[in-house]
């Protein structure tokens, strides 16, 4: 196999439940009343990152994001690897191997954290992605590079962003996400009270949100000293002046 180098991360936005039309029906959907009409822009970011996958063949896509419904255990990561499957996006020999699940992710910072993470953990030779690329909506482009890639301190001129909007996105929608992207301004690791809140609100199944699985996993991926632990066991990074993180190096 040939030494992968480039993460792929496509954020999820909604859950697809499967049906007879693959998903190109919205009732095969659970998503919330503001995300009416936005399937096919779903649907168009899950394939975006099959196409990176399908021709590179250093890729690593991730499919990111938690099971948040109670509707279901179903993760949205889950549902977009199965809609891959369903429409024929990539074989499914790259399951597990080229395509991973990450199912923890209840926000956009830790779409990109949880993400990186995951793509060091499935590897052998424990390393760190050269590049990576995100796969989101457009007008979230600013959050995600200029806002969660430079929290973290992966190198942004190593990432590329494929940014599709939905077709009738309102101004208001854009405002709402400026909003957020304030927020996230304030407290780029969003370990606030209010954005940890939104998390706990999300996490229906209590989805563990510790970084690494013990204090020995986050010193073997370099990243001791450099966590944030909440009063609910979650985890962020720290920030601090001078802090490398090992994937910048």
């Amino acid at each position: 196999m040939t030494t992968p180098n480039h993460l792929v991360i496509v954020c999820g936005h909604g859950i697809y439940l499967g049906g007879p039309q693959n998903g190109h029906d919205e009732s095969e959907w659970l998503i919330e009343p503001y995300k009416k009409g936005e399937t096919p822009t779903f649907m168009a970011h899950i394939k975006a990152g099959a196409d990176v996958v399908n021709s590179d063949p250093r890729s690593v896509l991730v499919f990111s994001g938690a099971a948040t419904r109670p509707e279901t255990h179903l993760s949205e990561a889950k549902s977009y690897c199965n809609l891959a499957l369903d429409n024929n996006y990539f074989p499914p020999t790259l399951v597990g191997s080229r395509v991973l699940l990450e199912e923890r992710a209840l926000d956009s910072y830790f779409n990109i954290l949880f993400s990186l993470i995951l793509y060091w953990r499935q590897h052998p030779s424990n390393h760190w992605p050269e590049r990576i690329t995100v796969v989101s909506h457009e007008f979230k482009r600013t959050r995600l590079v200029d806002g969660h890639c430079a929290a973290v301190g992966f190198p942004l001129d190593r990432v590329t962003f494929l940014g599709i909007n939905p077709p009738s996105l309102k101004a208001e929608d854009q405002a709402s996400n400026q909003l957020t992207l304030g927020q996230w301004e304030q407290d780029p690791h969003g370990a606030s009270l209010d954005l940890l809140a939104k998390r706990q609100k999300r996490n229906i199944w209590g989805v563990s949100q510790a970084l690494f699985l013990d204090k020995n996993e986050a010193t073997k991926a370099g990243l001791e000293g450099q966590i944030r632990t909440s009063k609910d066991g979650s985890q962020t990074l720290l920030d601090y002046k001078g802090c490398i993180r090992p994937w910048a190096t």
